[in-house]
């Protein structure tokens, strides 16, 4: 495999709206961008991790360069100004990073898919340093198709990447669980055929050591997919997979978070009685226990990609095409600890926007991570904002 690094600042264009303790910026050309996720780095800076289309018709030129789709990272320092922005890529196919980390000694690992023409579809986990250049980079995983949807550091210090492996039993995909050591070697490769076909969308780990895994499976008379939470040793072994029951139709987990009560809260989506989506969250307890479970949303579609926890209970992130200004908007919905909602909000423009991630920022509110066509540089841009603790931008 390899693995590049192109310098696109001059490409990158920025907006920067300064607005008391508030702030959104975007990133872009006049190619499509779009955010998956952001760390607040040590120095109070952030990193945002994104995808940078190079060729809009994904025609494969050849199995060397830049193209397709590439993992883009941005840096800034504390006043929002850019460090540095880069391109990392394999080739013409998908090079994504979905999750990552900062390290103790102030570089980055980050986690996805890499796509080669020699070895198709790979778990890929890769360094860079404080300046964006690549320390090391592997690619991990078994010799049919694998994909990393979401990483950890370990209490260890190492890092347990979840997804799914392709055809490995010949029946679709199947969840995988992998742990990395602090260079990107493999240390185990745990598969969970039993379940069925289904696919790891978050993992964290608990107090002891076990880690939590949610996706879905897919199961029942219509093929229904169906939320699942697996919970494992530190070897990856299984200890117990608990089915999570819901009504009827699709239902899509993509994160989860710890509350201040010790429950994991599981968000995403699924389908609604019309054929469309609501944002979908439930709360378990680590030995699988269901708390509850709600759904919110409008007459068209409403997705959650992103949850985390905030004092009155947690925030879910995604988007919406039910509410807001037009299009899809990003919508942030605070719920509290029963499962009422305490606050709604909506960002956007008359074109299309989304939020990919949420996490908290330094001394409150939240960082928020997605894309927007109604402002930028053209197209889709990649769009970060800090919002107060009741999800508005100060006026």
């Amino acid at each position: 495999m390899r693995t590049g690094f192109l310098l696109v600042s001059i490409a990158l264009l920025t907006n920067t709206f300064a607005i008391a303790d508030t702030w959104e910026q975007t990133y872009g050309t006049d190619l499509p961008e779009q955010s998956l996720f952001s760390l607040v780095t040590k120095d109070g800076g952030i990193l945002t991790c994104g995808m940078f289309i190079i060729d809009v018709s994904y025609s494969i030129v050849s199995s060397e360069g830049p193209g397709g789709l590439d993992c883009m990272l941005v840096r800034t320092d504390a006043n929002n100004e850019i460090l540095w922005e880069g391109d990392y890529f394999s080739g013409p196919w998908p090079d994504l990073a979905v999750a990552g980390v900062e390290t103790e000694d102030g570089c980055f690992v980050l986690a996805g898919v890499t796509t080669t023409m020699e070895e198709g579809q790979q778990n890929w986990i890769f360094k860079v340093d404080d300046e964006g250049e690549i320390v090391w980079d592997k690619t991990l995983g078994t010799d049919y198709d694998d994909w990393t949807y979401d990483m950890i550091e370990t209490a260890d210090g190492y890092f347990v990447l979840a997804g799914y492996v392709d055809s490995l039993n010949g029946n679709g995909s199947v969840i995988s669980l992998l742990k990395a050591d602090n260079q990107g070697n493999e240390l185990w490769n745990r598969q969970y055929p039993a379940a069925g076909t289904g696919m790891a969308e978050a993992v964290m780990e608990i107090n002891n050591g076990d880690f939590l895994v949610t996706g879905y499976v897919v199961a029942g008379k219509s093929d229904n997919a169906i939320p699942f939470l697996l919970r494992t040793d530190d070897g990856g072994n299984e200890i117990w997979m608990e089915i999570i029951d819901v009504q009827q139709g699709y239902y899509y987990p993509i994160d989860m978070t710890m509350v201040d009560n010790g429950n994991i809260v599981i968000a995403g989506y699924c389908e609604t009685t019309n054929g469309g989506y609501d944002f979908w969250v439930g709360e378990v307890t680590t030995d699988g226990d269901l708390i509850s479970q709600s759904t919110f949303g409008g007459e068209r579609d409403d997705m959650a990609f992103s949850v985390t926890s905030c004092p009155r209970g947690f925030v879910v992130a995604g988007s919406t095409a039910s509410e807001g200004a037009g299009g899809n908007d990003i919508w942030l919905l605070c719920i509290d600890d029963s499962g009422e909602e305490v606050w709604s909000v909506t960002h956007g423009g008359v074109g299309n926007e989304g939020a990919e991630d949420i996490i908290k920022a330094p001394g409150g509110g939240f960082i928020v991570s997605g894309y927007t066509a109604s402002w930028g540089a053209g197209n889709t841009d990649i769009w970060v904002l800090k919002v107060g603790e009741d999800g508005q931008m100060e006026e």
